[in-house]
């Protein structure tokens, strides 16, 4: 008898765990289905303004200034990638020098941006670090910084960077200095256990508060960002666009187009196929009318596309955008209605 409870209580225990193993993406939550809310993201018309939103708290848990911050860094163990704030419209390029004190130019050079899928193949810098037997270190390359644009569209010039790890600390320090070497600086970059990245400024170091939440406080981030679009030739041209992006860590979402937003329920959310890219959502939800190129365009909300998200609680919503101007008229203000499935 005793032998049968030690073999049950066993099995509960190897259930338990193997239970605890499955990724929470797994996890189904039946709600009963929430009213059509309506939201209005106020970015300002120069789109200056990053907010982060939370389907379960009904708004914005956070935002900041898309120009506070430069660059940001990986927590994730063992990965020490640097991410570019293409809010603003950043580019990097492998330099070629190992020595910091000789000046570098964007001559030659091809100036990437990190896509906007966030896939890591897509990252601008790449792996700039070697762990071997003499443990972490830099692989001593200089990488040139387009700073990309100010609030007022003007150019915030060039920087050179030299990551490394602090000999004392262990951390990420990163150098600084203008491409003729002038005005140089270090900053530590301290990683935060639980956090995505860390983010920093060239200017001032770590950024506080940081710009974006932990993972579980967010699902999507209204944002500027840079991606590739296309002119009627089909040349590929970076631009800045504004739209949405995904907490693509925790959040799935998919596109639909073939249903109306009133019929999409529950049970037909659960036939799609979602995905984690990060810019699932993006930046087309709004028709542009006019020239691109000439930047004399105006946007009209395409409601008709349904964007499908599970959030990082695994509950299903439905979204679809109905403007981009506020009561005034001004531009920079999404608005879009949502309902819990």
């Amino acid at each position: 008898m005793k032998r049968q409870i030690l073999r049950n209580s066993f099995f509960t225990f190897m259930v338990l765990l193997l239970s605890s193993c499955f990724k929470e993406d797994e996890k189904v939550i039946p709600l009963k289905p929430g009213n059509v809310e309506t939201y209005v993201i106020e970015m300002l018309p120069e789109y200056t303004i990053q907010s982060y939103f939370s389907f379960s708290d009904g708004g914005i848990v956070a935002s900041n200034d898309r120009s506070n911050w430069d660059m940001a860094l990986s927590c994730e163990p063992g990965d020490y990638t640097l991410w570019l704030n293409t809010s603003v419209f950043m580019k990097a390029a492998r330099t070629g020098v190992f020595d910091f004190n000789v000046s570098v130019s964007s001559q030659n050079l091809e100036l990437l941006f990190d896509e906007s899928t966030g896939r890591i193949e897509g990252n601008a810098i790449g792996k700039w670090w070697i762990n071997n037997s003499e443990g972490l270190q830099g692989d001593g390359e200089v990488i040139l910084i387009d700073r990309g644009i100010d609030r007022e569209g003007e150019q915030r010039g060039f920087v050179k960077i030299q990551p490394s790890f602090d000999p004392v600390s262990g951390e990420v320090m990163i150098r600084i200095a203008a491409t003729n070497g002038s005005n140089e600086r270090s900053f530590v970059i301290t990683r935060e256990n639980g956090r995505r990245v860390t983010a920093f400024s060239f200017d001032t170091g770590i950024s506080i508060p940081q710009p974006e939440p932990i993972p579980n406080q967010w699902d999507i981030l209204f944002t500027t960002y840079t991606t590739l679009l296309f002119t009627n030739t089909g040349d590929p041209y970076p631009y800045l666009v504004n739209g949405v992006l995904l907490n693509d860590t925790l959040v799935k979402a998919a596109l639909d187009t073939l249903v109306s937003f009133e019929e999409v329920s529950r049970e037909y959310a659960e036939t799609l196929q979602l995905s984690y890219q990060k810019d699932i959502i993006g930046y087309d939800w709004k028709a542009i009318n006019g020239d691109v190129t000439s930047g004399n365009i105006t946007y009209t909300a395409r409601p008709g596309w349904n964007y499908i998200i599970r959030d990082r609680f695994g509950v299903f919503y439905k979204l679809r955008f109905i403007d981009f101007y506020n009561s005034q008229g001004k531009k920079g203000y999404p608005t879009f209605e949502v309902q819990r499935l």
